[in-house]
Formats: C-alpha cells, structure tokens, sequence
C-alpha cells in the first residue's frame, strides 16, 4: 500500500515536470517570434514552417496529454504520440546539430534561450521521459513507421511550396543552392534512413517485457 502511495506521488511529481517542460517550451516559441519580431524578420506563416517550431509544439500537445491523463486517449495512441514526439525532436536536435548550428545566418536569427530549449533540452527531456516511464504496449517496428508519415508531409510540402514561393525554411532543401535537386535528394534520404534507424532504437530503449504480443 505504502509503495503504492509513494508511486502515485511520483508519477504526479513527473506530470508536474511535464507540465513546467511544456510550458518552458511555449514560452521558448514566444521568445524566438519576439526576438525575429524586434529584427524586423517575423513573418507568421514561415515562422510557423520550421520543423523545429512545428515539433516542439507537437511535444507539448503530447506532454500535456500525458500529463492531464490522457484525455480519454487510448493508451495505444498516447503510446504511439509519444514515441513520435521522441523521433521528431530527436530529427530536430540532429539536423540542427550537424547541418544548421554552425551557420552564420542562423546564428544571427535564433535567440541562445530558444535554441537551448528547443534543440536541446526538449529533445533530450522526450527522450528521458519516454525511457523513464516507458509504455507497456511498445508498437512493433512496422507500426511505428507511421511515425515517418508527418516527415515526409513536411519534406513534400515544403518543396512543393518552395517551388511555387522561392521560400525554402532549410537551406538544404533549396536546390537553388549549391548541388541542386541531387543534394537536397541525398540530404533528404540521409535523414530519412537515419530517423529509421532512429525509431529502431526508440523501441529498443523500451524493456523486451513490454513488447506488445
């Protein structure tokens, strides 16, 4: 009973994390609007493009969903939002690690507290939250490439649009640039193998006796 009481208390100290976390992460978008607002770079619709802003948002929606207790949300899907909000941002800290981070144009327009939040404290907190209370029906593999879905909307559309616009939200995927089409191609399979691999090791981090028989 007494071990019972002390779980209890422990998972409502992790929702509350959960809902401080969500609310750093909101605040952290604010924070990104206001800084490009006061450099004269704020535009609504492409600010609302970037993958980095898009996923985090998708994130907080999760952690409040977990942390509200579910929602009537069946544990299967808040399962399989929660591991997609882990690849996500796990695309996210990645991709903005090795090919964005480094860039003077970058650095001049994301704000030190938003980057910190967004491409690196969110993603590694999704991460740990989903191997601290790890689900207790882990999706098999071919069930979680549904993940890739949103992905690959987002790659689509922002080519799409871009070819219409001129406005690509990620260098790397103007073939203006450098490379053209063959280096957007290859840069876009890259990612897409490695958030496969991504989503393998997701569901590896999940005890082999929750696998869903």
């Amino acid at each position: 009973m007494g071990r019972s009481k002390q779980m209890e208390q422990v998972k409502l100290g992790w929702n509350l994390v959960r809902w401080v976390l969500a609310a750093v992460s909101v605040y952290a978008v604010f924070v990104q609007a206001n800084y490009l607002i006061a450099k004269g770079g704020f535009q609504l619709g492409p600010f609302l493009s970037f993958f980095t802003i898009q996923a985090n948002l998708f994130t907080v929606i999760v952690l409040v969903i977990e942390a509200a207790g579910g929602f009537g949300i069946s544990e299967t899907w808040r399962t399989g939002l929660r591991g997609a909000a882990v690849l996500y941002l796990g695309i996210t800290g990645l991709v903005y690690a090795v090919l964005l981070s480094q860039l003077p144009m970058v650095k001049e327009i994301v704000h030190p507290f938003a980057d910190g939040v967004h491409h690196l404290l969110m993603p590694l907190w999704i991460l740990f939250d989903w191997v601290a209370f790890a689900p207790s029906n882990r999706p098999t593999y071919r069930q979680s490439l549904s993940w890739l879905v949103y992905p690959l909307a987002y790659l689509f559309f922002s080519l799409v649009r871009g070819g219409i616009t001129g406005w690509y939200p990620y260098p790397f995927l103007n073939p203006n640039q450098p490379g053209r089409w063959l280096a957007v191609s290859i840069v876009s399979v890259v990612i897409l193998l490695i958030a496969c691999a991504m989503i393998w090791a997701i569901l590896r981090l999940v005890p082999r006796n929750q696998l869903k028989q």
